[in-house]
């Protein structure tokens, strides 16, 4: 999978920071947030380990493809007066904060098949190869509160007071389909709270249609 470049970070950085001020929301705390997000591996660091966008950047990419996606589904739907634009940022780019500080470069092997192999297996002759890759750093060196969603909307309050819809959206923007996700009534909280349903359907999108995997 290709890394991004500098330029293309530096990029996406200034595009998510110039949509973090659009938030004039009482209370909040937007420079704040940024320096902690530059203190930090935000901009720089995997979105996953191997499903989506498992490269350098790949994270700040992810949440901006996700709000573009939450953007483009409240037009679509018609909900602008009732899904803010501080909302659709707030959640969109938001809502992986967690990921920060979560992954460090790893090596793994692989399988790699050719007639020359010194291996072989029910596939054919094969290789090992070693390539660089991504794992979750271990619990005892990093932010631990709770789970993948709980820790963002952690992080995110300290520098943003949500409202319950926001909360409610990145609490469930897994639906409780990942093994680190909490296991919520989501068809109840779907229908009360449409930007929950909009922020999952965006990072699904975000995460299977627009994005590559290692997998």
């Amino acid at each position: 999978m290709r890394n991004f470049t500098d330029d293309e970070i530096r990029e996406m950085r200034e595009d998510f920071i110039a949509l973090l001020r659009r938030v004039k929301r009482q209370g909040t705390n937007i420079e704040g947030l940024i320096n902690k997000l530059d203190e930090t591996d935000f901009f720089t660091a995997p979105a996953s380990t191997k499903f989506h966008n498992a490269c350098y950047g790949g994270l700040v990419a992810h949440s901006l493809n996700v709000y573009n996606n939450l953007e483009m589904l409240v037009k679509m739907k018609g909900l602008e007066e009732a899904i803010p634009e501080e909302s659709i940022i707030i959640c969109g780019l938001l809502h992986d904060m967690s990921k920060l500080g979560y992954y460090e470069r790893s090596v793994r092997n692989k399988k790699v098949y050719h007639s020359d192999g010194l291996k072989w297996d029910e596939m054919g002759r094969y290789d090992w190869v070693s390539e660089p890759g991504w794992t979750v750093i271990p619990n005892s060196k990093r932010f631990v509160y709770g789970s993948h969603e709980e820790n963002s909307v952690f992080m995110v309050q300290c520098y943003i007071p949500l409202r319950i819809e926001e909360s409610a959206a990145i609490l469930n923007h897994h639906a409780g389909i990942g093994k680190d996700s909490i296991a919520q009534n989501c068809s109840y909280i779907f229908h009360k709270y449409p930007l929950a349903n909009l922020l999952h359907v965006a990072d699904m999108i975000a995460t299977f249609t627009d994005e590559e995997s290692d997998e």
